[in-house]
This record gives C-alpha cells, sequence and structure tokens, in this order.
C-alpha cells in the first residue's frame, strides 16, 4: 500500500470519527444553527485533537470541502427538509465538494506531508505558540468561516416557495465551480508539460488572472448569498456571512500565495506585473497596447 492511500485512508476514518462525534450534540440540540454549530466544532476539535499526535495540520485540509455537504445532509434528514430549493441547492454544494475534494486527493503527497503554510508556522514558532495557532488560526477560524458562508445555505433549506431568481444564484454558484475547474485543469497540464522548470503557469486562465482557483471560490459563496437573498426567507443579512470568506481570502490566502510564489518563483514577479490579481483581464502590455 502506497503512502498516499495510507493516507487517504486515515483521512477517511478520521472524517467519519469526526463526523460521528459531531452527530451527537447535533441530535441533541433542536435549533438548527446551534445543532450545525455544535457539529461543526464537535468535528473540528476530534481533527485537531488527531493533529496534536500525528504531527500533520493537513489532516485538515479536506474540511472546507467535505464538512459543507455532510451538514446540510444531516439538516435535511432531521428537520425533513426537502423541498425544491433544498435539493437543488444541495445538489450544487455536491458538485462544488466533489470538484475541491478531487482537486485535493489528486495533489495528496501522503500522511505527515503538510502543507507549505502549516510548516512555515511550525518551524517559526515554540511548540506551545504552534499548539495554540493550531487550534486557532488553522483549523477553528476556517471552521467559523466556512459555518458563516453556510447561514445562508441554512436558510435556504427552509425557505418554502421556491422563485424563479433562486436559479439565477444556483448559476452563480456553478459559475464558481467551473472558474476552479478550467483552473484545475490548465495547472495540472502546465505542471506536466513543464514538470521541473519552476515555471509560473500562465497558460489558459491563468494567462489572464493569478488566482483563478480562488475567484471561482468566492464566486461559489456568493452565489450561496444570491440563492438565499432570492429564497426570500428573510433577514436577508444573515446571509452575510459569505463575507467572512471573501475577507479570509483577500486578507490572509491571496497576500500569503503571493509571497510564497515570489519567493520561490524567479518569473513570478514578470508574471505579477502584467497579470490580474483576480478578475480575468488581457495582459497589462496588451491592454496598453489596444489602448494606444
Amino acid at each position: 500500500m502506497s503512502q498516499k492511500t495510507k493516507g487517504l485512508l486515515v483521512n477517511l476514518l478520521l472524517y467519519a470519527a469526526a463526523f460521528a462525534v459531531g452527530a451527537i450534540p447535533f441530535a441533541l440540540i433542536d435549533d438548527l444553527l446551534l445543532a450545525e454549530a455544535a457539529f461543526t466544532g464537535a468535528a473540528t476539535l476530534v481533527i485537531f485533537l488527531v493533529t496534536c499526535f500525528v504531527p500533520d495540520t493537513s489532516l485538515y485540509d479536506p474540511y472546507w470541502s467535505v464538512a459543507p455537504p455532510v451538514m446540510l445532509l444531516f439538516a435535511m434528514v432531521k428537520y425533513r427538509l426537502w423541498s425544491v430549493n433544498a435539493i437543488l441547492f444541495f445538489a450544487a454544494v455536491c458538485l462544488w465538494a466533489i470538484r475541491l475534494t478531487g482537486n485535493w486527493a489528486l495533489t495528496y503527497k501522503g500522511l505527515c506531508r503538510e502543507d507549505w503554510r502549516y510548516r512555515q508556522f511550525r518551524e517559526k514558532c515554540s511548540p506551545l505558540g504552534f499548539f495554540f495557532i493550531n487550534l486557532c488560526g488553522l483549523q477553528f477560524v476556517p471552521t467559523i468561516v466556512v459555518y458563516l458562508g453556510l447561514v445562508g445555505g441554512f436558510g435556504v433549506l427552509r425557505a418554502e416557495g421556491f422563485d424563479p431568481l433562486i436559479l439565477i444564484g444556483l448559476a452563480v454558484m456553478l459559475t464558481g465551480v467551473w472558474l476552479e475547474l478550467i483552473s484545475d485543469r490548465a495547472i495540472h497540464r502546465f505542471l506536466r508539460e513543464h514538470a521541473g522548470e519552476g515555471r509560473t503557469c500562465d497558460a489558459s486562465i491563468w494567462r489572464l488572472s493569478r488566482h483563478p482557483n480562488y475567484l471561482g471560490e468566492l464566486t461559489f459563496w456568493l452565489g450561496v448569498f444570491l440563492v438565499y437573498l432570492f429564497a426570500g426567507v428573510g433577514k436577508w443579512y444573515l446571509g452575510l456571512g459569505f463575507l467572512s470568506i471573501w475577507i479570509l481570502f483577500f486578507t490572509v490566502s491571496i497576500p500569503m500565495m503571493e509571497r510564497h510564489n515570489l519567493a520561490r518563483r524567479e518569473d513570478y514577479a514578470a508574471y505579477r506585473a502584467r497579470t490580474s490579481v483576480l478578475i480575468p483581464l488581457p495582459p497589462k502590455k496588451e491592454r496598453e497596447d489596444r489602448d494606444e
């Protein structure tokens, strides 16, 4: 059995155990939002405790995409929420989760091969310092952010009447999935063709945007809010939790990736100078030539 297969098996067993533990408070609490908060908090705590004994914070990585469909399904089963709104929304979230989890599995290296972001914190901090960073910043903050993004989704599950405008929100969600999919395919093809060259991917959509995969993720969560808004659940401001995801990407994910790429790729500075950070646009020189 390969290291990757062993790692995937460990992840599967860990998440089964985490969700089983999370299901206990979920079943005992009547209020939907509180029940989901207890579920995701308990599940994250299980994963965190395991990473205290197995030095691999990357065990948490699949949580971002695996937990949301599980949380929605638990709500649908417990509260018998099987409206057209619920089924369509759940299907869109499942497509997103399959794409994102599939990409994670494709690039997964095996157990105890941490993502470079986690290694940076582990190397720079004392054991006690990393304990708290791992607990709060690396695991519970993303868990809270995803939960806040899903608050609107829980409202969609409860929406009774079907408004065709919901289809606009679903289309935005699927547009985000499509952006992520073409980003993944382009960069994987580029890495196969230019393995070992240390070049920055500037093929396909990456020629127009430095972070098209992040743009897809931001678009998806905007779509979640729009579905909630058009569902007419009321208290529209409750769906604004998706902004916490946007803040996380703009203040942490994108700046950290920019610094990482500048440090390890000689051509990234030039690529950065000519390429839009998010919105797909022609390279800067092409825009300048066109304006002349």
